[in-house]
């Protein structure tokens, strides 16, 4: 199940269930091959979906993966 909105983040935390954010999951998907570049995933999640992605945040992750 693929929710990232902060209700069903309570209600896992409830349940003991682990979660896992959307840039969590990007960061899975550059480790095992399936993204090229978090950049150009997080640039499309800001632009074309209307994401909001702190800027330290988006360093952050760029800087931990040796894209920056």
């Amino acid at each position: 199940l693929l929710l990232d909105e902060s209700e069903a983040r309570r209600v896992a935390g409830l349940y003991g269930l682990p979660v896992t954010g959307i840039i969590g999951l990007l960061l899975q998907a550059k480790q095992e091959g399936l993204v090229s570049s978090l950049e150009e995933e997080m640039d499309r999640l800001r632009e074309q979906g209307n994401f909001r992605i702190h800027d330290a945040l988006y360093r952050r992750v760029l800087e931990m993966e040796k894209e920056e």
